[in-house]
């Protein structure tokens, strides 16, 4: 890997817990030796959280989706996916409890080589700018595989949501065959998805639909997981599968499940481990019997999966990339992602912001589905 001519720094966006929010450091650039230089990152929900200061995770660098290379001892260029979760350690994740990679260089070291024993190959037919989605559609596959192995196909499913994983999920389930509801209270948050033309037969809707779903999966934050699953719990049927994709931290019990600690649920299932994965079974107050399932982090197989899928369906998936911007300007659109009300919010309605490091300060481009990862020069 060679540093490119004249250039003497290496920017890094680091979070800040005075208000400010991340701002934009210049350390010098590291040797080419086992250092990672980083091509595509996303900007996830969860590092919304985090600069909300809404989760307790300590990482000043935010980042842990995206496509990275590196030079390897022959020479030769590797590129490929960061699975963020360690699957022997799930509180070592990627951008949470270590620095991640909203940064033009990973320096060499100790947490670079964490990041590239845990990385999976990128395919070199992968549309470059869809690798950001690589790592959330691997963990949504894995939520999916939780949910069909629990009991078979759920004849239909809910997604409460509307991010990135929500859409995701009812994307998936669109390729699955399987009739979906997306549900999100904000009608003009619906009317944005429906502009974007990501989902195809999907429902959207901004209440719960008639009870009788097989499966719901709540793709929230933490701020608005708990009523969700309130709503969930009364929609589905008898024996259903829930996934608890997100949005449930250490402590966290509902009303309705009792005492049960909603976090234990998912920190059950690790990596793809075990397989088949923890289902626990609920009875409500009403007398319904439930089944909740969920997840930390998500496995090679799975990545290996979504690029797959995402190779195979570019079009389809290609809508939920909304924005690419340079990386000089990821910091204030992350604050204010994180901070701002929605009308207000810099990028405006958004799904997967993707930061492209190549770009110039205040470049910024539409999503690029035919460049692939072998295409991509050495360095860009």
């Amino acid at each position: 890997m060679t540093v490119p001519a004249g250039a003497v720094r290496n920017p890094t966006w680091r979070r800040t817990t005075d208000g400010r929010g991340p701002h934009l450091e210049h350390d010098e650039l590291p040797t080419a030796d086992g250092a990672l230089r980083v091509l595509r990152a996303g900007i996830c929900g969860t590092d919304l959280q985090i600069q909300r200061g809404v989760r307790p995770d300590a990482a000043a660098v935010l980042g842990h989706e995206g496509l990275v290379e590196y030079r390897a001892g022959s020479g030769g260029l590797v590129r490929g996916i960061p699975n963020p979760v360690d699957p022997h350690d799930q509180d070592s994740i990627l951008g949470h409890s270590y620095d991640g990679l909203l940064r033009r260089w990973y320096p060499a070291g100790g947490p670079a080589e964490t990041v590239r024993r845990n990385l999976v190959p990128a395919r070199p037919d992968l549309p470059a700018d869809l690798s950001a989605l690589t790592e959330p559609l691997g963990a949504v596959l894995y939520g999916w595989d939780l949910v069909a192995d629990s009991g078979g196909p759920p004849g239909s499913a809910v997604v409460w949501g509307s991010g990135t994983t929500a859409v995701l999920t009812a994307l998936v389930a669109e390729l699955r065959g399987t009739p979906v509801t997306l549900v999100h209270p904000r009608a003009e948050r619906l009317a944005y998805l429906r502009g974007r033309e990501v989902l195809d037969t999907a429902v959207l809707g901004t209440g719960p639909p008639a009870p009788g779903a097989g499966a719901a999966f709540v793709c929230l934050p933490r701020e608005a997981a708990g009523r969700a699953l309130g709503e969930a719990l009364h929609t589905v049927r008898e024996n259903a599968v829930i996934d608890l994709f997100g949005g449930f931290g250490s402590g966290t019990v509902h009303e309705l499940t009792g005492e049960l600690e909603l976090n234990s649920v998912r920190r059950a299932n690790v990596c793809g481990t075990p397989d088949p994965g923890t289902v626990v079974p609920v009875v409500l107050p009403s007398g319904k019997r439930v089944r909740l399932t969920g997840h930390r982090g998500t496995s090679a197989r799975h990545l290996l999966r979504a690029q797959e899928l995402l190779t195979t369906h570019p079009r389809r998936f290609g809508p939920v990339l909304s924005h690419v911007i340079a990386l000089a300007d990821a910091g204030p659109v992350l604050r204010s992602m994180a901070a701002d009300r929605p009308g207000a919010r810099l990028p405006g309605e958004h799904l997967k912001v993707l930061i492209d490091p190549a770009l110039p300060p205040g470049g910024s481009r539409e999503a690029d589905l035919t460049t692939t990862v072998a295409a991509l020069p050495p360095g860009c």
